[in-house]
């Protein structure tokens, strides 16, 4: 039978505070003599391979533990967060996996973790902390209700399986990922969920679905579970990004709708201003995105953060929103064509009108 003897749970909320957060003000924060928190800048030192290199390296803090309610019983977890530049925060609740705890068992956790709230809350209120205590590094910080939920099956120590591809043989592995605990899954959705198995050696193993994955690694480096990690917060920006074009595209069309008929209105300047203004922040989004994640050498760890942005979508994320950009583009090029026609027209005007003045100054000169 196989049992994990060795191994932990990673719970993650991932969070969008603000439009960036100033990683080296934090840090200037959190040197106070009056924090006791643990801090560190992100690393990927996967020894003999080479290094990973992220443009701006989020800031990693130790918040203690935090007591939650698990399987009906108080637990106690291991609370972490990082702090990244472009405004997102990741919680992180590390749960111990019992010695000798079976599969089975694992699957039912699975399970229970989808429909726990608790966990959420005790997200948001560490993320609200967090904010409180950072402030001053913060710029536009904002108040978004959504979030992304993720979860991390790291094992350390497996008995039962002397290679880690007996795992898929053995137990259920497809359950444990997707949480089924009701249903016996077919044959073609196992094979599609497992899909994304990697393996860079015999003794370790990483699945990763949509909403959770299993990685098995017997140095306990938590590398792998940090480049999924580091997709996920890209996933939360591309969401967020997402929801504020969505919702700049409905003021838009709105205002324009309530300008129509008129024969100037002032507004199309601003409304021009903002499609602008808008349609620049995206691009630079997407470039900083892009150009975050720098592989040098490991090409293990450069595979994970690829496989899991394609399970979270990020490509289609991405071109949703570079389609959205370009609706902005077209639509403050609309608006600025409508003020060009509108400057034109008070201008033929005011010729007009000088022209008629002279005329008439003319007249009452011959006239007199």
């Amino acid at each position: 039978m196989v049992k994990i003897q060795k191994g932990s749970i990673l719970i993650y909320r991932v969070f969008d505070i603000a439009e960036e957060i100033n990683l080296h003000r934090v840090e200037e924060l959190l040197s106070s003599p009056n924090q006791s928190t643990v801090r560190s800048r992100l690393k990927f030192t996967l020894t003999p391979r080479q290094t990973i290199i992220m443009r701006n390296a989020p800031v990693t803090l130790g918040l203690g533990e935090s007591e939650l309610m698990f399987q009906n019983e108080t637990v106690k977890a291991d609370v972490f967060v990082k702090i990244w530049d472009y405004g997102v925060v990741s919680i992180m609740f590390q749960i111990p996996i019992a010695a000798g705890t079976t599969w089975e068992s694992l699957i039912q956790i699975s399970a229970q973790l989808e429909q726990d709230t608790l966990i959420d809350e005790a997200a948001r209120f560490r993320t609200q902390e967090l904010v409180n205590l950072i402030g001053p590094a913060v710029r536009d910080a904002h108040s978004w209700h959504e979030f992304e939920d993720y979860n991390i099956f790291f094992f350390e120590e497996i008995d039962g399986i002397k290679d880690c591809l007996e795992l898929l043989e053995k137990v259920d592995v497809a359950c444990l990922v997707v949480a089924e605990n009701t249903v016996k899954l077919s044959d073609s959705t196992k094979k599609l969920i497992l899909e994304s198995t990697l393996q860079y050696s015999t003794n370790d193993l990483c699945i990763i679905d949509w909403n959770s994955a299993i990685v098995i690694e017997p140095s306990g480096k938590k590398e792998v579970p940090e480049a999924i990690e580091f997709s996920l917060t890209h996933l939360m920006e591309m969401r967020y990004y997402d929801a504020l074009i969505d919702q700049k595209l409905a003021m838009l069309y709105d205002a324009i709708e309530e300008t129509r008929g008129k024969f100037f209105n002032k507004s199309f300047s601003s409304l021009s201003r903002e499609a602008s203004a808008r349609y620049i922040e995206f691009s630079e989004f997407i470039e900083r995105v892009d150009n975050s994640f720098k592989v040098v050498g490991d090409f293990y760890l450069a595979r994970i953060f690829r496989v899991a942005s394609d399970e979270f979508r990020i490509p289609e994320w991405e071109g949703n929103i570079t389609r959205k950009m370009g609706l902005l583009a077209n639509l403050s090029e609309l608006l600025q064509g409508e003020i060009n026609v509108n400057r034109s027209l008070w201008l033929e005007i005011t010729i007009v009108v000088l022209i008629m003045f002279e005329l008439i100054t003319t007249f009452a000169k011959l006239a007199g």
